[in-house]
């Protein structure tokens, strides 16, 4: 073997063991889970899409979601320990009907890895629903107070 054939063998070496696991962030690591919400009908406790919902967020005066659902995701706040978001039913027709609500949660920061960076876990605490004269929100319950996952809902909102 001559110096140049030695030299390529060197350099995949150096190529293949210089690699971290760690330098590598795989799409099967999970990212900072969403706020899963479910829409319940008061009186029977059963699955009940909202009609024409937008969903806005206060603070940065963004649309998250416009259509109708019995079920959403959004995002909490990575920087503060609330959000607060409008719930318009109706949106866009003359009986439209617009609803405050502020989530309280406790952030926790948990270590992926190098590449991968932190994803952000809460604990919710309270939801609270401002109260108006014509709330189409009748109440919320927390359903699962850890946000680790988006598997399942996470709050209930009667209406």
């Amino acid at each position: 073997m001559d110096i140049l054939e030695y030299l390529k063998v060197i350099l995949v070496l150096f190529i293949v063991t210089g690699c971290e696991p760690d330098d590598i962030c795989l799409s099967s690591y999970p990212d900072t889970p969403n706020l899963i919400i479910k829409f319940v009908d008061y009186n029977s406790g059963d699955r009940k899409s909202v009609n024409k919902l937008r969903i806005k967020g206060l603070n940065l005066n963004e649309v998250f979601y416009t259509g109708t659902t019995d079920s959403i995701a959004i995002p909490l706040n990575n920087y503060k320990n609330t959000s607060s978001f409008s719930f318009m039913n109706n949106f866009d027709e003359s009986n439209e009907n617009e609803d405050l609500i502020y989530f309280d949660y406790q952030r926790n920061n948990i270590y992926i890895s190098k590449a991968c960076g932190y994803i952000m876990e809460y604990e919710l605490n309270n939801i609270v629903v401002e109260s108006d004269n014509s709330n189409w929100i009748v109440s919320s319950e927390i359903h699962t107070s850890l946000i680790n996952n988006e598997i399942s809902h996470h709050v209930k909102v009667y209406h």
